[in-house]
């Protein structure tokens, strides 16, 4: 009898489990850090994530971000528009790494161009504001 109530909640969570979708194309999650114009994004990253992961900031100036990485593989910070690079930091395995990158006002893509790292979490949002 008891085996009866259980099979069905059972069944119940197992189909409610499988109705996730698939995270890798909702983007980057949390809070938007914002940065004051003339001030770098600074990010951190290590497998397989950008903290923060969403940032804003103003300004027309080149803009500066720096990538520590935290992590134990090679990583990089790659600005994307429209699937094209733009700019960033190079790939390397410890430290903080930098590189300036002059961005009209939108939102940009942020990614690890290294491996599958992009397709694992490595992602994020960068929006540039006019002021």
């Amino acid at each position: 009898m008891r085996f009866r109530v259980r099979l069905p909640l059972l069944v119940a969570l197992l189909l409610t489990a499988g109705c996730g979708g698939d995270d890798e194309k909702k983007g980057p999650r949390g809070p938007v850090r914002t940065v004051p114009a003339g001030q770098p994004l600074r990010v951190v990253g290590k497998e397989y994530s950008f903290t923060p992961a969403r940032v804003s900031t103003g300004g027309s100036e080149p803009i500066r971000v720096e990538l520590e990485n935290r992590g134990t593989l090679a990583h990089n910070l790659k600005v994307l528009q429209d699937g094209r690079e733009l700019g960033g930091t190079p790939t390397f395995t410890q430290g903080t790494r930098g590189g300036s990158v002059q961005l009209a006002p939108g939102k940009y893509r942020v990614v690890c161009t290294v491996g599958n790292h992009e397709q694992l979490g490595m992602v994020g949002e960068l929006e540039v504001t006019g002021r």
